[in-house]
């Protein structure tokens, strides 16, 4: 990709953001590119008979496309795409990257850079920037390595003060490179899980157990005979749920699909003589470990396709909470996933992207303020960031210097807003006395707290759904369509 020539254009008062594109997007461009695109088939999909046999039942005897022109438009449609979100970059003067490493089902390692920003119309952007390979045995100098190619290639390199990743050990080398770290919060929470399971033979067996019911009912003869068990119970016929992994999410739909058919499932194995079999004792740390799983579920279920990081110390706060309610109530598996879950957390609130973010977010400014020693250094640092933008629009005659302390007492004296507002309105006017707050709001609040889509990361079969669509794409197309389904909602 060329570079385009920088704009002048920058985020500063006064200047209004002119959107891209008029009118309804898609209403122009062909219903099989769009069905491509956002469900990331290959372009080939145009080849196959089921695909031919659909198309020509409801197009009246037209052909459908062919591929190579299929392929034709999803390249200008990515060179289009490219043009558009490289302005969209050269508008701001702050961005956050998120960078998320995963694998193909050939074991292929891939990672997928999204860039993060509000605009200028107070509007949170997230453009997907690139999809690069990584080595088979890939070091931390391999990952940054291609941070850096990226961030050269747009230009974003100054511009980039955050990286949000859901690999380990990168910290250092990110640190190099002039950039501070955030851990991906979802993969944090599989972090805490592994090691909860680690740390306990007892939970780790009761794990694996079901991890071999599952895939011994994974078998279609299995199958038939749980169906016809669970028909004579009255009990809805669902299959069981696999758990190859440590991840917690997909751990908890296993066991939740256990526990709700393990009358059927008991039946099964004593008739068929399975060495599977599950206590009572079982059964009931089973439940034990599920309600604990789902305690964070029904706390981080996304209702947007990115959370800000303003979200994650109160959500820390709510799982803490919920954990210490179930250990009173004698659930000894909620105690040790608390214990390692304070580990990780325990400092969250000496983070300043966690803490800046979330007292800037107005739905959950006091939350982040609660404690003495932390509000005074929140000030202290908003303020003194306020100073530093200052110093930068003085040296360009920009405006006069207001009173800090006065700017940040009238903010914290505001009433807070509700949970399910949109807390970026509140700075989208700013009076002009307020504008350095806004601007450092806008810098803090443009920070994601997952690697990936949180839509993604907490939702088990839209990730299983995604994760085989990417791997059955053509490698040497896989930049591209990632690229055009990240960057759909700016399609023409």
């Amino acid at each position: 990709m060329q570079r385009i020539a920088p704009s002048s254009m920058r985020t500063r008062r006064g200047r209004r953001y002119s959107p891209y594109h008029e009118g309804k997007r898609g209403d122009q461009r062909d219903p099989s590119l769009d069905m491509i695109i956002s469900d990331l088939h290959p372009h080939t999909i145009v080849k196959e008979p089921g695909f031919i046999h659909f198309f020509k039942s409801i197009s009246k005897g037209q052909n459908p496309p062919k591929s190579d022109v299929i392929l034709s438009k999803l390249q200008i449609l990515f060179l289009k795409t490219t043009q558009i979100v490289q302005k969209g970059l050269e508008s701001v003067d702050n961005v956050a990257l998120s960078s998320e490493v995963w694998n193909t089902t050939t074991n292929k390692t891939y990672m997928t850079t999204t860039c993060h920003l509000i605009d200028n119309k107070w509007t949170w952007q997230s453009y997907v920037l690139e999809t690069k390979p990584l080595p088979e045995e890939y070091k931390p100098s391999h990952f940054v390595g291609q941070l850096l190619k990226i961030a050269g290639k747009w230009g974003i390199g100054s511009k980039i003060k955050v990286v949000i990743t859901n690999v380990d050990g990168m910290r250092r080398d990110i640190k190099k490179a002039g950039w501070d770290l955030i851990p991906c919060f979802a993969n944090t929470l599989d972090v805490v899980f592994k090691e909860t399971l680690e740390a306990s033979s007892g939970w780790k067996g009761l794990v694996q157990r079901c991890r071999e019911i599952s895939e011994y009912f994974s078998h279609v003869e299995a199958q038939g005979q749980l169906k016809k068990a669970q028909k004579k119970m009255g009990l809805q016929q669902h299959n069981l749920a696999e758990s190859k992994g440590d991840k917690w999410l997909s751990t908890l739909n296993m066991l939740e699909r256990i526990s709700k058919q393990h009358r059927a499932v008991h039946e099964v194995l004593l008739e068929f003589n399975v060495d599977l079999l599950l206590s009572e004792h079982e059964v009931k740390n089973i439940m034990k470990t599920a309600s604990s799983l789902k305690a964070i579920q029904d706390i981080v279920s996304p209702s947007k396709r990115y959370h800000s990081l303003s979200n994650i110390i109160p959500q820390v706060e709510a799982i803490r909470k919920k954990l210490l309610e179930l250990q009173q109530d004698g659930n000894e598996f909620a105690k040790e996933l608390a214990q390692h879950f304070n580990h990780h957390f325990s400092k969250a609130k000496e983070n300043d992207w966690l803490t800046l973010s979330t007292a800037l977010d107005l739905r959950y400014r006091d939350i982040a303020l609660s404690e003495k020693g932390t509000s005074a250094r929140i000030k202290k640092t908003i303020i003194a960031e306020m100073k530093h933008l200052d110093k930068e629009t003085r040296e360009r005659n920009f405006r006069q210097p207001d009173d800090f302390g006065e700017v940040l007492k009238r903010y914290l004296e505001k009433e807070m807003l509700q949970s399910n507002w949109d807390p970026h309105a509140f700075w989208k006017f700013p009076k002009d006395k307020d504008w350095y707050l806004s601007e450092v709001a806008r810098k803090y609040l443009a920070v994601v707290s997952t690697a990936g889509p949180a839509d993604i990361a907490f939702n088990m079969e839209k990730a299983r759904l995604v994760a085989s669509r990417r791997s059955s794409l053509d490698p040497e197309h896989l930049n591209m369509m990632l690229f055009l389904n990240g960057n759909r909602f700016l399609l023409p």
